[in-house]
């Protein structure tokens, strides 16, 4: 009996202990990076669970008719927190208020069933459908994001085994599959059986999809960081070419027109040559700036050295030079520490826009042809290609 009692104990621990140790790992991780603001959240949520393990095997906060009041909270706050957490990994802001009053709601029907009318079957239910709200909301807000990542429809499909889970274990409850009375009373039933076996495995799936995607988010981070250039921190040409031919291709599909702009820095040897690199990178860093802030583009990069490409979908050609006289009029006032005040940086741009489909490549070409017939009429200035029409 002793013996029984000792196995009891130690089994009772091992669930809270594990809860913990994810509490305590993803503390340690956020600790690290910071940049992971969604793990205290997680963490919170983890620490409730083993709490809430402890509430229930130790009998703690129990009232009345033997119901675990105590563990019915955190549980709760456990689910709240890991659905908040997985929000705002995406930064979304937390719908503190709209879980709030999902509890809100079913405190009065859960009060009623442990007061009025005790029903252990209706507070299953209650209790279920505050976790199928939450989840589902969850889901909803996940799912709507735009260009989401492989991790993120990781979490998303956890959310949903959560919230199918959630409406599925009353559902077997209603219909009698799922026995809610056991030899012993309910902590032997099949239901409570059920929960005590799959709670740590849907904790590990939790923790492991926040894992898996801290690994994908620095996956993603290293393939942006190959695509960047690494002093303006634009698009560099790989980037550019594989992301503008996508955007082309999904451009002519929804009827939009794209356009493209490419920019050289004038006379920029001789400011290498008179000023040294250092200030020559400072001049690339500076355009880069205006360019960035000013050009208003989809997509922005260096294209390599001086030379610079942007590229646009659903402007006209007078929008296209409004945007190149904004460029070139920041330009006028532009102030490079290392270059005196008067030395003036221009750009002599080409600007071309599709009438009709035309591969990136081509596009480029025709922007860098009415680039160089601005650097042949004396610089300084933005040339429009031609209407070119390609009629099948």
């Amino acid at each position: 009996m002793q013996t029984m009692l000792h196995d009891r104990f130690f089994f009772a621990l091992v669930n809270p202990i594990v809860a913990l140790l994810f509490a305590a790992g993803f503390s340690l991780i956020w600790f690290r990076w910071r940049e992971y603001r969604h793990l205290p959240t997680l963490s919170l949520a983890f620490l409730c669970l083993g709490v809430a393990f402890i509430f229930y095997d130790f009998k703690l906060l129990v009232w009345p008719d033997e119901v675990n009041i105590g563990a019915n909270i955190l549980y709760t706050a456990t689910v709240s927190l890991a659905c908040s957490s997985a929000l705002m990994r995406k930064n979304q802001p937390a719908p503190i208020l709209l879980f709030l009053l999902f509890v809100a709601l079913g405190t009065l029907p859960f009060a009623w069933f442990l007061l009025v009318e005790p029903s252990l079957k209706g507070r299953i239910v209650v209790m279920s459908m505050i976790f199928a709200a939450i989840t589902s909301t969850t889901f909803y807000r996940l799912w709507r994001e735009p260009d989401k990542t492989p991790a993120d429809k990781l979490f998303a499909f956890g959310v949903g085994l959560a919230f199918f889970i959630a409406i599925g274990r009353p559902s077997l409850v209603i219909t009698g599959i799922l026995a809610i009375d056991g030899p012993a009373g309910f902590g032997s039933s099949d239901y409570w059986v059920s929960i005590r076996a799959f709670t740590p495995i849907m904790s590990f799936i939790i923790a492991t999809l926040f894992v898996v995607a801290m690994g994908l988010d620095v996956i993603n981070h290293l393939k942006g960081q190959a695509d960047r250039d690494y002093l303006t921190s634009l698009l560099n040409r790989r980037g550019f070419e594989v992301a503008g031919a996508n955007a082309v291709q999904l451009d002519f599909v929804q009827s939009r027109q794209p356009a493209m702009l490419v920019a050289d820095i004038d006379d920029f040897k001789k400011v290498n040559d008179t000023f040294g690199h250092k200030i020559g990178d400072a001049v690339i860093a500076a355009v880069a700036a205006v360019l960035s802030h000013h050009g208003r583009a989809v997509l922005t990069a260096r294209m390599g050295g001086e030379e610079f490409a942007l590229y646009y979908n659903q402007v006209s050609r007078s929008q296209l030079q409004d945007i190149a006289r904004s460029i070139r009029g920041e330009l006028a006032s532009l102030r490079v520490p290392g270059l005196p005040n008067d030395y003036p940086v221009t750009l002599s741009i080409g600007l071309h826009v599709s009438y009709s489909y035309e591969p990136l490549a081509d596009m480029m070409g025709r922007a860098d042809q009415a680039l160089y017939k601005a650097k042949r009429e004396g610089k300084d200035k933005a040339v429009l290609t031609p209407v070119q029409l390609h009629l099948a």
